[in-house]
């Protein structure tokens, strides 16, 4: 094996080993302002969340600057994930998001 292809399926495997999947549990929604279609979350994360459906990049980001996990959604499927958590919240229930190298699945959970 080249070495530069050695190189690149040891970064590969070291960047998968890294990349663990976790559960989100979203307790609050609070407008990121000056943004109106964009929402800090109370989770159970020590890092700062937000689902950001107006900036240029828009979808579920996990952390600050640089070293932010970003989790990239069409428009759309932003908006509607958006309202889902709001529905669950409404009923006074947390909603729940599974996400690996990307949103795998969200529900209502207690």
């Amino acid at each position: 094996m080249k070495p530069l292809s050695l190189a690149l399926v040891l970064a590969s495997l070291l960047l998968s080993a890294t990349t663990q999947a976790e559960d989100i549990r979203v307790k609050k929604m609070t407008k990121d302002p000056p943004l109106d279609r964009s929402f800090i979350l109370q989770t159970n994360l020590t890092e700062k969340v937000v689902i950001d459906c107006q900036s240029f990049i828009q979808g579920l980001r996990i952390g600050e600057g640089g070293a932010a996990q970003v989790y990239l959604l069409d428009p759309d499927d932003c908006e509607a994930l958006q309202g889902r958590m709001r529905t669950s919240l409404r009923k006074f229930q947390h909603h729940c998001l599974d996400v690996d190298s990307e949103i795998r699945s969200d529900w209502t959970c207690d």
